[in-house]
């Protein structure tokens, strides 16, 4: 199971991006107006924004140790040791909590090309976990989501997910269980961010990351989701600083 789902060293190469190829090969077009209106919008409100949803930690750890035993490595590379597992929240149709975990993952399983809002699934993990539910309901429709536990010494190098402003999804991340500064490190624009545990964020991740896990257990929600002006007003209302 595992090597079904290694990236090797071939479908690596495969999957930079070519820009200016894709362009001319019109795989894309320019940004539309609307566009250009969320990407201004939440570029105003910032790149790193706490939101007031904060999770119930106790909890949530009640829920996932049923779990404990189901984490599968997350976007396995051939060559490459690095202690990261995952489980699918929202997925494709018929997912699993241990499918789809990464997009080239669900690519190499499914043969074809696919976009985080053709992950509009829930998963039984996504019933499972009730504690998250307030954030998880709030939006109408959900992309890709997926837990990641990082454990010591594993970590995600420097990278940028959806660059384009043309980006079909804005990613919310929760941060649960063991990322405190003290425990897990997130470097959002060359800059160290703080972390308050349980906490929902805002992250803009068109921006340059990286994160590191100094202990076990190290476990965030990436929500994926779809960028409408709608769905831009609806993370406005949950900015913990608001205007007044």
């Amino acid at each position: 199971m595992e090597n079904d789902r290694l990236i090797t060293k071939e479908e690596q190469k495969k999957l930079k991006l070519d820009y200016i190829g894709d362009f001319e090969k019109g795989v894309f077009s320019p940004p539309k107006l609307l566009d250009l209106a969320c990407e201004m919008q939440l570029d105003a409100i910032g790149d790193f924004v706490p939101l007031t949803f904060k999770a119930n930690l106790r909890q949530f750890e009640d829920e996932i140790d049923a779990y404990k035993d189901t984490w599968v490595p997350y976007l396995h590379r051939e060559g490459l040791m690095n202690d990261r597992q995952g489980l699918n929240l929202v997925g494709l149709p018929g997912d699993t909590p241990t499918d789809s975990l990464s997009m080239p993952e669900a690519m190499k399983r499914t043969g074809r090309k696919l976009n985080e809002l053709d992950f509009d699934t829930p998963t039984q993990l996504y019933y499972d976990l009730p504690s998250l539910h307030p954030i998880l309901n709030y939006f109408p429709k959900l992309g890709r989501c997926s837990l990641v536990k990082v454990n010591t010494g594993g970590w995600f190098p420097a990278h940028r997910d959806g660059v384009l402003l043309q980006r079909k999804t804005f990613r919310i991340v929760v941060f649960l269980t063991n990322t405190s500064n003290m425990c897990y490190e997130w470097e959002h624009d060359y800059r160290i961010r703080q972390i308050e545990e349980g906490r929902a964020y805002y992250i803009d991740t068109k921006k340059a990351h990286r994160t590191h896990a100094y202990v076990n257990d190290s476990i965030h929600l990436v929500m994926n989701i779809p960028k409408t002006y709608e769905n831009v007003m609806r993370v406005c209302n949950l900015m913990d600083a608001a205007e007044s």
